[in-house]
């Protein structure tokens, strides 16, 4: 198990690394279209549509880092209030049992989406050439937040840390 989680922690990683990597792409080709825009009045029309798919992305990808090491987002008021660990734990896993099942519906209507898209030749300009490795990138965000909360429970409720 241990050599599972480690392996877990180590991919985990690098999608949050891979992630920030998206972020400072998006910010560093937002800055130069909005020079170029300025000094040259001259613009990259796909760049924006562009850097709101890798923040997007980013975003997906960080998902599973953030469940796995619980720095979602969830309501700090409840450790406040509960004293009792067993009854954090419960909540804890009663959280992870939502995120799954939320990331379940998301991941399934988001490929439908996603088909229906293509199918009705309506995927935007950016999203013609790489649209199959960016819906990809999406919903493998949402399936490793599901296995990242699998193996929690198979942890016994422990974080995997």
């Amino acid at each position: 198990m241990k050599m599972y989680r480690n392996t877990i922690n180590r991919i985990m990683d690098a999608l949050f690394a891979i992630s920030a990597l998206l972020l400072g792409f998006s910010t560093l080709m937002t800055f130069i279209n909005a020079f170029s825009i300025k000094a040259f009045s001259f613009g990259f029309v796909w760049s924006e549509e562009l850097c709101t798919y890798c923040i997007v992305i980013g975003v997906f990808l960080a998902l599973p880092f953030l469940e796995v090491h619980d720095n979602q987002l969830s309501i700090g008021l409840l450790n406040s209030i509960i004293k009792s660990k067993k009854a954090l734990k419960a909540i804890f896993l009663l959280r992870g049992l939502v995120i799954i099942a939320i990331s379940c519906i998301v991941g399934i209507y988001g490929v439908s989406a996603a088909m229906a898209a293509v199918r009705a030749h309506t995927e935007t300009y950016v999203l013609r050439w790489p649209k199959s490795i960016l819906y990809f990138i999406g919903v493998a965000g949402f399936w490793l937040a599901i296995v990242s909360w699998i193996t929690i429970f198979l942890n016994k409720g422990d974080k995997l840390e």
